[in-house]
Formats: structure tokens, C-alpha cells, sequence
């Protein structure tokens, strides 16, 4: 889908989803179209793809916050062609199956594919041709005698049978990561910790499955060939296994694979637990490590069941630093006791530690997580079923001592605040230093001139409203109204 959370405007990967599915379809004339990389101009982008591939199947993956916007294009698309079939899928479409199907707004969608649909997918291109049924497809929701059956779920699949990610039949090219040709690929599936505010339970269960060490090389070679020069790994959490992720990165060194950089998203109990890991980590080309830190409230982290990690974050911190690779700091903040100063506690935390870039969140009420039953019964979810705004951007709840403006108010202006962009850490000085000479004589002095500009006459709050008034239009696509 197009829509862009407002903090990765300069994040651009393919969906690694649709490339498996479409590495997994075989016999069938098959294209992948990522509409973030035309978001600027959707409907002639859409039309012309429907003129010059005469699709009769077109699938939409969606997360909660991107839903709405699946459905209007599914809409659209059935206005211009009524016969092409639809299918639905991706964590909404799973978590939310049964509302979307008795709501109204599965209208202009032929079928759900719940779950994992690497395969499933193909087994429902087979139903539509008439070479098998569709109540065999476990994990389908299809339209019978007016409304929607639901098939029972699909098992998790067998990883050793999935099929490289097809990377050649992209409609379009510019994904990046700043200035360099972005990929995704995956070593793993699942995660067996019990966070609250987590929905990949839903979509894989609490169990972690791997992809054999020569599957991995193998993908990483097809990805460089098609021009990656950085690598994310989508995995939930590689760090479950700290000595499987240690063979990996041996295995990439030892393959050559660390000519390119790598982005990976780590937990701090991970990285912690293992003196060789980040060392072996910086050798095979990881550059940017997310790092799970979420809050250094113990009474937060108790309340998100992530467990008194606070020495573990900073001992993993002390590692990615020392083996010269990038933090970016994941924080949750908005839980239900939070005041202003608990908030601002976290940020001087990331400041005081030298975290490289803040990757701040407001907890949200994510369909079908403990978290959201939580909040509903304390009263603190303000925005139930708007799912537009779950992208973790946006406040979607109260804390017992913050509205949900000022929640998003305390957010904006603690990130103003201890942005790196104005105070460069000392790692990514040592790591990008001709990035860090142009910020400092170029781009600094112009973002100061233009918020300086931007802000003459105006209260800090009403700079921060007319921001978020921006932001609150990113996703509208008008154009589709038309």
C-alpha cells in the first residue's frame, strides 16, 4: 500500500511478503507493484498497470493502519473492472478477518487469505482456474451463497519448503535507504517472548522457526544481484538464538556477503548475552542495529512484560558502540502511569547513552494484543477503531495523566529536543564523517534558518499543531475520491 508512517519518510524497502509469494507462484504470469513508490501520482499509476498487465487477480496486503486505503483501491479498481478478482490479505486481514467479512467492508474484496500466504496463495490461484475447491485452502475466506465462509486456519508452514523471494518482476524500482538501493530478506519466523503490545503472535504464534544458513546465503546472493547495497532482515527476532545468529554472520563473512551494509532489529537481552556477537555482527557489514531498548521505566517494561532488562540495554549498547555500528533506538512510550517527566526520562536515557537515531513510539492498541484489552478496561484507548492512526506515530490512547494530545505534544517535543540530526553521536561521526561535515555545514544551518522561519510569531504549540496538521494528511489520497 502507499501509505507512509510520517518517521521513515527516507525508508523505502519492497514488501518481502508479496516478493515470496510471488517467488512461490509458479506457471502464472505474476508482477509485484509496491504503490509506496507512486504515491504521488496513484490512480494513473494503477490504471496504467491495469492496461498494460490485464491482471484477472490482484492481491492487496495490508497492515491495520494501511486498510483503509486497500479497500478504497480495491473500489476503484472494480469501478474501472468488475471481473478482475480481489484478494485481501497481510496482519490486518488475519487479526480482523471476521469484522471485515459482517462490517461492509469486504465489499469490493473476493477473498481473505489469512496467515501465511506464501503458498496458500497459489493454492487459491488453482481454486479460481477450477483445478482444485476453494474450502481445501486452509486459511481462505471466500464469498458462498452471498457471505463469507470461513476455511480453518492454516498451520504455520514448513520454511524449508518456501521458495526464494522473486526479485525480478518488480514493476518499479527506487527502493532505498537513504541514497542506496534498499532490499529485505529473512533468516527466521516468530518469537516466543510474551510482550503484550505485539501482534506477530497472531500471524505466526509463539514459536520460532529458521531458514536453513544456505537458504540465507542464497538470498542474500540474489538480492546483491539485483543491485542491493543495503540489506534489512526482517526476522522479529534473530537475537532468540544468539549462537545461530553468530553462525549467520560468520557464514556471510566467509560467503564474502560483507561488502554491503546490513540492518537488523535485535533484542538487548540478544545481544547482551554474548561477548563474540557484535563483534562477529560488525565484521559481516551490520551497520545499523534496531535495538529493542522500548522504555527504562521498570515499572514500564513490567507493565509491556518485557522484564527488568535495564542492565541488558545498556550492556548491549556498549557493544554495538564498541564494534563501531549504528544505534537506532526503539522506544514505547504512553503507557498507562506515564507522566510528562517519565516520558522525557527516556529521552535523556537515549541522550546520555549516545543512541544514534530515536525511533520513538506511542503504545497502540493493536487489534487482537493484550495491551489493547488492557487499556480498553482502564479506559485509555481513545481512538478505538480508527485504524488510520495505528502506526505507532500517532496517539491512539491516554496515560492517567496525559490526554491524547498532549501525549502526542510531550512525544513531538522531546524529539525536537534530543534529535541527533542537531547532535551528531560520536559513532556516526567516526562511521559517516563526510555525511557528518555536510550536516554540519550545510544542513544544520539550513533546517535552523527554516524552523526559525517557520516558528516567527507562533507559541511551540502552535508550531507543533500546524506539523501534525501536515502529518494528519499524508495518507488522504484524494485522488481516489474522484
Amino acid at each position: 500500500m502507499p501509505d507512509m508512517v510520517p518517521a521513515f519518510r527516507g525508508w523505502l524497502p519492497p514488501n518481502l511478503a508479496i516478493s515470496s509469494i510471488t517467488g512461490n507462484l509458479r506457471g502464472h504470469d505474476v508482477h509485484m507493484a509496491d504503490l509506496i513508490l507512486v504515491r504521488n501520482k496513484l490512480t494513473s499509476s494503477i490504471k496504467n498497470l491495469l492496461i498494460e498487465y490485464k491482471p484477472e487477480v490482484i492481491g492487496f496486503s495490508a497492515m491495520s493502519f494501511q486498510f483503509n486505503t486497500a479497500r478504497r483501491i480495491a473500489e476503484f479498481i472494480k469501478s474501472l473492472d468488475k471481473d478482475i478478482k480481489t484478494v485481501l490479505g497481510g496482519y490486518h486481514a488475519t487479526l480482523m478477518y471476521k469484522e471485515i467479512a459482517e462490517d461492509g467492508n469486504a465489499e469490493p474484496f473476493d477473498f481473505i487469505l489469512r496467515g501465511e500466504s506464501d503458498l496458500s496463495f497459489g493454492e487459491l490461484i488453482l481454486a479460481i482456474e477450477g483445478k482444485a475447491i476453494y474450502g481445501d485452502v486452509m486459511g481462505l475466506s471466500f464469498r458462498q451463497n452471498g457471505k463469507f465462509a470461513h476455511n480453518p486456519p492454516r498451520p504455520l508452514e514448513d520454511l524449508s519448503k518456501i521458495a526464494l523471494p522473486n526479485r525480478t518482476n518488480r514493476v518499479w524500482q527506487g527502493y532505498a535507504f537513504g541514497i542506496k538501493q534498499l532490499d529485505i530478506f529473512e533468516t527466521s519466523r516468530g518469537c516466543t517472548m510474551p510482550c503484550n503490545f505485539c501482534s506477530m503472535n497472531q500471524m505466526y504464534g509463539r514459536k520460532f522457526r529458521t531458514y536453513s544458513t544456505d537458504r540465507v546465503i542464497k538470498d542474500i546472493a540474489n538480492a546483491k544481484k539485483q543491485g542491493a547495497k543495503y540489506l534489512a532482515i526482517a526476522d522479529d527476532n534473530i537475537t532468540l538464538n544468539p549462537r545461530r545468529f553468530e553462525e549467520l554472520c560468520d557464514a556471510i563473512t566467509e560467503a564474502g556477503h560483507n561488502d554491503i551494509g546490513y540492518i537488523v532489529q535485535t533484542s538487548c537481552t540478544g545481544i547482551a548475552s554474548s561477548d563474540t556477537l557484535a563483534e562477529k555482527m560488525a565484521r559481516a557489514g551490520f551497520e545499523f542495529i534496531f535495538l529493542g531498548i522500548e522504555n527504562v521505566s521498570e515499572r514500564n517494561l513490567r507493565i509491556m512484560r518485557k522484564g527488568n532488562i535495564i542492565n541488558s540495554i545498556k550492556r548491549a549498547v556498549e557493544l554495538i558502540h564498541k564494534n563501531n555500528m549504528l544505534i537506532i533506538g526503539g522506544m514505547i512510550i504512553g503507557n498507562s502511569e506515564d507522566k510528562e517527566e517519565d516520558i522525557a526520562q527516556n529521552y535523556e536515557f537515549f541522550d546520555r547513552y549516545n543512541i544514534d537515531f530515536i525511533s520513538d513510539q506511542i503504545i497502540t492498541p493493536y487489534p487482537k494484543t493484550g495491551i489493547r484489552e488492557e487499556l480498553i478496561k482502564a479506559g485509555l484507548v481513545t481512538n478505538l477503531d480508527d485504524y488510520r492512526k495505528y502506526n505507532g506515530f500517532w496517539a491512539n490512547v491516554c496515560t492517567k495523566y496525559l490526554d491524547s494530545e498532549e501525549l502526542q505534544f510531550v512525544k513531538w517535543k522531546n524529539k525536537k529536543k534530543y534529535s541527533t540530526f542537531y547532535k551528531t553521536t560520536p559513532t556516526f561521526k567516526t562511521r559517516f564523517p563526510l555525511v557528518y561535515l555536510l550536516r554540519v555545514l550545510l544542513l544544520r544551518p539550513y533546517c535552523r534558518v527554516k524552523d526559525t522561519i517557520r516558528s516567527l510569531g507562533k507559541t511551540e504549540k502552535e508550531v507543533f499543531l500546524e506539523e501534525m496538521g501536515h502529518f494528519n494528511h499524508l495518507n488522504d489520497f484524494n485522488e481516489l475520491n474522484t
